[in-house]
């Protein structure tokens, strides 16, 4: 218990000790669904937005939260339980990775690994990289969340497709309840590791033959065919042909600008050197381990797990084209495979002690050696793993957002500098400019305040006729649209 509590301890303090006491969100995906989950819990409706701006901005942003609304629900909650939501906003991101550790040793556990071997691969969490582009389990964001949940419909199957005939009916009914309700949460939270997930159980059926013939095969089998056609009817475009192409652009990307390579990031940089090592050998263990004649390789979707994100990786440096598991999103299922190889290759060595007659303690040396090499070897340090330390707001501007907060309410619109306008419709649900949002998305310069688009509020300073002074902090200012014969001061700062 003591050894397991230090580990809990060591994993969360390696991933967000960086945080110090500032537990407010660090990046661009928590604020912004913050900002949906406000909209959400001032109007009771969660429904999906219409994509609006640019094709690499706004739009494409809102219509990948379109297909996490689960997670924007789970924010809402947040907001309506916590006593300081954005203050202890980190608190979520901690849940996670309690969630991801304990995936991962019932996982490893699952796979044969002993409890001691599973700590190595265990203490390798915590030193998974979190970047701004990257995104990793520092953050509250879908595919945080996701990777625990992965971890446990992976044990649900395992446990399912290995059972015996004399298995209890309400521990098989348990397993089946596991596997459905976290199938469904992945559908709604984050759809990419639904994918991910049917790969790899794809991968160990093709590899059991035997399990294909089972009842358990048979319903998966079915529930895998449910979950593709109503897959295509949410994906549906209205014709083949615009369906085709929608599908194209969603499983295969071509932009360079999310810059995946070995000079950006590389393997060492999403996975840190001893634990690369540790799931290369895991991998090859799973692969190319002797196994009796006519054996089934149930290992084979390990290494598939973790060798499957490397190729990724290979063929977006070579081909600028990511397939499926896109961008640098590969690295979050990387570490997730290398994790469970690392168990794999730890447990393979204990057993190769054992056959030899080594002494024990020759087991505790290798379990330390490697535990002390993943938590005291230099963390990665992605490229833009900086910015995640800046993004947040002044305090003058969470009191202005207070005060506006207090005077207006959702779906009143605003104009605020880019930066500003993220901070702003997370702290206060309002909606803010798309051509602000898109410039802080893509980079761009935003043009110059259009006075005439109808903004209720305009905050900062911005010389607009027809716009009065509703406050002032300091020497910040916001504005509000005139309305009648209003004779409030109307000049500028």
């Amino acid at each position: 218990m003591l050894v397991a509590a230090a580990v809990v301890v060591v994993v969360a303090t390696k991933i967000l000790g960086g945080l110090g006491a500032d537990w407010r969100p660090s990046h661009f995906d928590e604020w912004r669904t913050l900002a949906l989950a406000q909209r959400f819990v001032e109007s009771g409706a969660l429904v999906a937005e219409e994509p609006i701006g640019s094709p690499n901005g706004l739009a494409r942003d809102i219509s990948d939260r379109n297909r996490s609304l689960g997670f924007v629900a789970l924010f809402g909650a947040w907001i309506k339980v916590a006593a300081k939501p954005i203050a202890h906003f980190k608190a979520l991101a901690l849940g996670f990775v309690l969630l991801y550790l304990a995936g991962v040793y019932l996982l490893c556990r699952s796979v044969g690994v002993r409890p001691w071997a599973t700590v190595p691969a265990v203490l390798g969490l915590g030193a998974l990289p979190t970047d701004a582009m990257l995104l990793g389990p520092a953050l509250a964001v879908p595919s945080s969340l996701s990777l625990g949940l992965l971890c446990f419909a992976l044990v649900a199957h395992l446990r399912l497709s290995n059972r015996s005939p004399t298995s209890g009916t309400a521990r098989t009914g348990l397993w089946w309840a596991t596997l459905i309700g976290v199938a469904a949460s992945l559908a709604i939270v984050y759809p990419l590791t639904l994918i991910v997930f049917a790969g790899l159980v794809a991968i160990d059926g093709l590899a059991r033959p035997s399990l294909l013939r089972t009842r358990y095969g048979r319903w998966l089998g079915t529930l895998g065919g449910l979950g593709i056609v109503l897959f295509l009817l949410g994906e549906w475009r209205g014709d083949f042909s615009s369906t085709a192409d929608h599908f194209a652009n969603l499983f295969v990307l071509d932009q360079a600008w999310h810059l995946v390579n070995f000079y950006v990031y590389r393997l060492d940089y999403m996975v840190l050197a001893p634990l690369l090592l540790l799931a290369f050998a895991g991998a090859g263990v799973s692969l190319f381990e002797d196994l009796p004649k006519d054996a089934e390789r149930d290992r084979l979707w390990l290494a598939a797990a973790f060798l499957g994100p490397v190729f990724a990786v290979l063929v977006y440096q070579d081909l600028g084209v990511g397939l499926v598991v896109p961008y640098q999103r590969v690295g979050l299922f990387l570490g997730f495979g290398a994790l469970l190889c690392a168990g794999v290759a730890v447990e393979r060595m204990l057993v190769a002690m054992e056959a030899r007659s080594y002494p024990g303690w020759f087991a505790a040396i290798v379990i330390g050696a490697s535990s002390l090499a993943i938590v005291f070897s230099p963390r990665p340090a992605p490229p833009y793993e900086g910015p995640l330390s800046v993004l947040r707001p002044e305090p003058i501007l969470e009191a202005v957002a207070h005060k506006i907060a207090q005077k207006f309410s959702p779906p009143t619109r605003f104009f605020a500098a880019p930066r500003d306008s993220l901070y702003l419709e997370a702290l206060t649900g309002l909606r803010a400019s798309p051509v602000s949002l898109d410039a802080l998305l893509t980079g761009f310069a935003p043009p110059p305040i259009d006075c005439e688009a109808g903004w209720e509020i305009i905050v900062g300073r911005y010389d607009c006729p027809n716009y009065l002074l509703a406050f002032r902090v300091d020497d910040f200012p916001v504005y509000e649209k005139r309305h009648g014969d209003d004779s409030r001061d109307q000049s500028p700062p």
